[in-house]
């Protein structure tokens, strides 16, 4: 298998098809409503979680089985049945029609695979194995997150929150020297000690620092 090309899918107000019913369908659409996508669900009969979504207009539901005409509504396709004949047989079609196609559990008929994911606010982590061990890519990612903290999504969320003056008002040739102070610990230690003003007073005298200079260090305030 040639090497896979890691990716982060915008995937809001996007068509995606989940083929099945049953409870990996209800997590893959439950996945994907959360990231925004547009969400159909065919299937003879669903979970009640999935029921419940459907008919609090969440996603789509088609009470019948797959047809080849649901590819025509699809920007992404899932299946997530338990007959291996409905299985391959969107897989075939939904790559013929050039679609990005992923069937559970088969990672002979994909065309990406799902990494397990660690979220912390806007902080995501994904692992994957491509395909080889989904539990060990899970086990990974459970040992990462046992290592960051909740306090990663306010640091993230204030970085965001000073990118676009850092972009106005720091020279290009600078901005690099400012995301390496900004990200060296020092903001998030703060952070982690329940001391969020305290990490966004560093890094505006730290943005302070760099519109003056340029990002030079010789003559800056001690910011240690």
């Amino acid at each position: 298998m040639p090497r896979l090309y890691p990716v982060m899918l915008v995937l809001e107000g996007k068509r995606a098809l989940v083929v099945g019913g049953g409870a990996v369908a209800q997590r893959k659409v439950e996945g994907l409503l959360a990231c925004g996508a547009q969400v159909r669900v065919v299937a003879p009969e669903v979970t009640d979680g999935l029921r419940a979504l459907a008919e609090g207009g969440a996603c789509a539901w088609c009470a019948r089985a797959f047809e080849e005409a649901d590819l025509a509504a699809a920007d992404i396709v899932f299946a997530a049945t338990d007959d291996e004949q409905v299985n391959r047989r969107v897989f075939e079609e939904a790559a013929r029609a050039r679609l990005m196609v992923n069937v559970a559990d088969r990672p002979e008929l994909c065309t990406f695979f799902l990494p397990s994911v660690m979220r912390k606010g806007r902080l995501s982590v994904s692992v994957s194995t491509e395909g080889a061990s989904p539990l060990l890519a899970r086990r990974l990612r459970e040992r990462i997150e046992e290592r960051l903290g909740d306090a990663y999504a306010p640091y993230v969320d204030l970085l965001a929150s000073r990118r676009d003056v850092v972009n106005a008002t720091v020279a290009e040739q600078a901005r690099m020297g400012f995301w390496e102070k900004a990200t060296d610990g020092r903001a998030l230690a703060l952070v982690e000690a329940g001391d969020l003003a305290g990490a966004a007073a560093l890094i505006d005298a730290l943005i302070a620092r760099y519109q003056v200079e340029g990002g030079g260090a010789d003559s800056s305030p001690d910011l240690t």
